[in-house]
């Protein structure tokens, strides 16, 4: 498959996954046929290209997660912005949250999710957590910590670009895609024969880093395998005890990829991923009239994901692709008190698996139609062990803090992308949801490019947004007596709902200047937030539950320039503001920068030399109305030498200003991690160029 093929992995579904070969085109075929008959004879000539394993001439310039099909970038109907991972190396990221958070529009701040164990969760028009939804190969991730998905747990080592679309996608995507999408893409080798890659890398604060591939393509067949293991020391709270501001880390990821063309219509590809994710924390507690404890936190988590693909070739540029999809995740947190045998271990064990498939019909010279099905199961359960002390014995208590729970959806969806004339593209889409806890929910969205020019485009998009309740809202969540509190999930929770509107315009004035504007609002009602049930606290121990209570705006716009003075120089700076309000509380949403400054250097210097360098600027940012976190600023600086084609060594900077979280001050979300100074090599096998 292409790249730009294996971009598109989630939108389509395997129904068959143990058949033979035959019998998977003879399905995989009449699944088409009906399809068609469906929609009527309209199936015309071919409009879009065919999907095909040869590697695209440009894979870098083709985008898929807006609207599901291949575009051009530049052309893309719905905004989408790119970071592969040539460009992610650049900025001296090894995992996906490093690639992503010096992008302007977006925000990756673990310091934000200190309760939750210091996630970087990505945030998206001023919503975050599970309303955002993020992608591996546009299959759902996952394995997330209070709702929030890792990304430094995801590496780079078999990633080839990382899409983000911003806005309410659920008309393509389902639940938790209200503030956007974030899509993790990779690729078959692009080279024929055999081909490999690594990556060595030293770090101060102490770490390393290892990342490979190695992959074989022949005429129908490629297979590949990317390895990678990362370490990390913690970082410690530098106030005479042994506290870590952020625990010491431990990252493996193992990964097969292979796919294989079984006729000139038909072509497979399966993908296999183990990652495993060891944290070392330690934290001091403090008991009045029992004095200090020293607890440690080792925490491991195992995620294993495998994802089957069938493309189908119904010619005249339609196409029809089955996917399958099964996740497995297992989680384990300790909290060992030195000296005392008064410990708890919680584990959790969860499950998903998919079935999705799509066509994509064209329809004549000016219609395209995308229609998909997609079912989907996932179940969770949580268990806590807990040791306390009862008169001289130690007893052990045993509890299921989230029973196992089930959740279902079946979903249809629908996208017309009509062009009238070559300039305009007018593309409505609709999703309709049955879950079976709380019933069903439509999703619409309509969206409009317009490139009166060659240089300029102008895009407007709106629709619908939706989150649908976790297994551990619906549930029993967090049983913290210890701490005084407890929560409580409600089964009776409803879904979370939003309204946006998105625009952009980009103006090209030469080869070497283009402007970009956009801008975007959105409106979310039912948010699921805590409320304290005064009749359910006892003991001194409050009750919270879920409900839906808050309602909430989020309003924005960024601006950006990209300059090319000199053909070995190119420039970019932008600036974006988010507005936010929480009108059920009246103030604005806690931990969301309204300001943003970004600057990015590229030059390429003799002695075949390469300097980048990133500036970002963040404002202070509410908490609540006694606390603000202070604004800062970072410093990302890269130097690199070419030793021969596809390899380079290189040293950089992260974070050069040293700016840093104050562990004595409450609510500061700057920076856990400083100053952090690297040495690597990256190198392809074979060095010629494909």
């Amino acid at each position: 498959m292409s790249q730009l093929s294996s971009a598109q992995v989630g939108v389509t579904t395997l129904l068959v996954c143990g058949c033979e070969a035959r019998e998977q085109q003879r399905g995989a075929a009449a699944f088409g046929i009906a399809l068609c008959a469906l929609l009527g004879p309209g199936i015309a000539r071919a409009q879009a290209a065919g999907t095909t394993d040869a590697a695209p001439a440009a894979p870098i310039d083709v985008v898929v997660t807006g609207t599901r099909t291949p575009e051009s970038i530049q052309r893309s109907t719905v905004r989408t912005d790119l970071v592969t991972r040539a460009e992610a190396e650049r900025r001296g990221a090894t995992n996906v949250a490093e690639a992503l958070e010096g992008q302007l529009g977006v925000q990756v701040n673990p310091g934000a999710y200190g309760s939750l164990g210091n996630p970087s969760a990505i945030q998206i028009q001023g919503f975050d957590r599970d309303r955002v939804l993020v992608l591996e190969d546009g299959e759902r991730v996952i394995g997330d910590v209070g709702g929030a998905i890792d990304l430094s747990s995801l590496p780079l080592a078999d990633v080839s670009r990382v899409e983000v679309v911003a806005g309410p996608m659920s008309a393509l995507y389902g639940a938790s895609a209200i503030g956007g999408v974030v899509n993790i893409l990779s690729a078959p080798p692009a080279l024929t024969g055999a081909s490999g890659r690594v990556r060595l890398e030293g770090r101060l604060r102490p770490g390393g880093l290892v990342q490979g591939s190695g992959a074989y393509r022949g005429d129908r067949l490629w297979a590949g395998a990317d390895v990678a293991l990362e370490q990390r020391a913690g970082v410690p709270l530098d106030d005479g005890t042994p506290a870590l501001l952020a625990p010491a880390r431990l990252q493996h990821m193992i990964g097969l990829r292979a796919g294989a063309t079984l006729s000139p219509r038909i072509k497979l590809r399966a993908r296999a991923r183990w990652l495993r994710d060891d944290s070392d924390g330690v934290e001091v507690q403090s008991i009045p009239g029992l004095g200090s404890y020293v607890l440690d936190l080792p925490s491991v988590s195992d995620r294993f994901a495998v994802h089957l693909t069938e493309e189908v070739d119904l010619g005249g540029g339609s196409g029809l692709r089955l996917t399958a999809g099964r996740q497995w995740i297992s989680q384990e947190n300790r909290k060992d008190r030195r000296d005392s045998p008064i410990d708890e271990l919680r584990e959790r064990q969860g499950t998903m698996q998919s079935l999705e498939s799509i066509a994509t019909l064209v329809d004549g010279q000016t219609r395209t139609w995308v229609i998909g099905a997609r079912a989907e199961m996932e179940e969770l359960s949580q268990s806590l062990s807990r040791a306390e002390a009862v008169g001289d014995a130690i007893a052990v208590h045993e509890e299921e803090e989230v029973p196992r729970t089930r959740l279902g959806v079946g979903a249809l969806y629908g996208q017309l992308a009509w062009r009238p004339f070559d300039e305009l593209t007018i593309m409505p889409g609709v999703r309709g949801e049955m879950h079976l806890r709380y019933g069903a929910v439509v999703a619409p969205r309509l969206a409009l490019a317009y490139r009166p020019t060659s240089r300029l485009s102008l895009r407007l998009a709106g629709g619908r947004g939706f989150r649908a309740p976790s297994a551990k809202e619906l549930g029993f969540l967090f049983d913290h007596s210890f701490y005084g509190y407890r929560v409580i999930g409600n089964p009776d929770l409803g879904p979370e709902a939003s309204w946006g509107v998105t625009g952009d315009a980009s103006l090209t004035v030469s080869d070497e200047v283009s402007f970009r504007a956009g801008g975007f609002t959105t409106w979310i009602s039912d948010l699921i937030d805590f409320a304290l049930d005064p009749s359910a606290s006892s003991g001194g121990i409050d009750a919270y539950s879920y409900k839906n209570v808050a309602r909430a705006r989020t309003a924005g716009v960024d601006v950006r320039a990209t300059l090319r003075p000199v053909s070995w120089l190119s420039a970019e700076v932008g600036y974006a503001y988010l507005w936010t309000r929480d009108d059920t509380n009246q103030r604005p949403l806690s931990g969301r920068p309204p300001h943003t400054v970004m600057a990015a250097l590229r030059a390429e210097l003799p002695a075949e030399l390469e300097l980048v360098t990133r500036f970002r600027v963040v404002s202070d940012t509410f908490v609540d109305e006694n606390l603000r976190s202070p604004g800062f600023n970072t410093l990302d600086v890269r130097l690199a030498r070419t030793l021969w084609t596809g390899a380079q060594i290189y040293a950089g900077v992260r974070n050069a200003l040293a700016s840093r979280r104050d562990p004595g001050r409450t609510g500061d979300q700057r920076p856990f991690d400083g100053r952090t100074i690297y040495l690597g090599l990256i190198a392809e096998m074979p060095s010629e160029e494909p």
